[in-house]
């Protein structure tokens, strides 16, 4: 394919794995994925395939984690239902000015056990609580030590997989 910005030169596939920080989570690598480069120009083609099914993947890999969610987390969570802030306050029961609070980068105010067990279970769909003093043990909530999180993302005959060791 001819590139589509210089139109002076063939696209060279490779197979690179890329850091996906689009997603808004800076700890996810997208592994073996078509990237299409311009030698004369230098443009960049990536093609990510099966988008819904990969921010879905990643969703259950942010409500499956152990302890608090950080405020990029929660913003991912947010835009994963499809909700903008003011949606994201009243589902919540709380202001709008909370929730700029939860994610923010600057000044972040943690978001209440309640609340993220809440968001997390509305991310997962469907699954009904019936303990919440239980779920929120499962969870994992306390603290922990601020180790770098990896995520690897690789696409198979399945669809999309993730390696958390990665």
């Amino acid at each position: 394919m001819t590139c589509p910005d210089c139109r002076q030169a063939e696209l060279v596939e490779n197979r690179e794995n890329i850091r996906y920080t689009e997603s808004g989570l800076h700890y996810v690598t997208l592994c073996n994925i078509l990237v299409e480069r311009c030698p004369a120009c230098g443009n960049t083609l990536v093609n990510i395939p099966k988008m819904e099914q990969l921010h879905r993947l990643l969703a259950n890999i942010v409500i499956k984690k152990s302890g608090r969610l950080e405020p990029f987390e929660i913003t991912f969570l947010r835009k994963s239902l499809g909700w903008s802030k003011a949606d994201f306050a009243r589902n919540m029961h709380v202001r709008p000015s909370q929730v700029r609070h939860w994610e923010s980068e600057y000044k972040p105010s943690p978001m209440g056990e309640a609340n993220e067990l809440l968001l997390r279970s509305l991310v997962a769909h469907n699954r009904r609580i019936d303990n919440y003093f239980d779920e929120m043990a499962n969870l994992s909530l306390s603290p922990q030590p601020h180790a770098q999180r990896r995520v690897a993302i690789s696409r198979n005959h399945k669809g999309w997989v993730a390696d958390e060791a990665a």
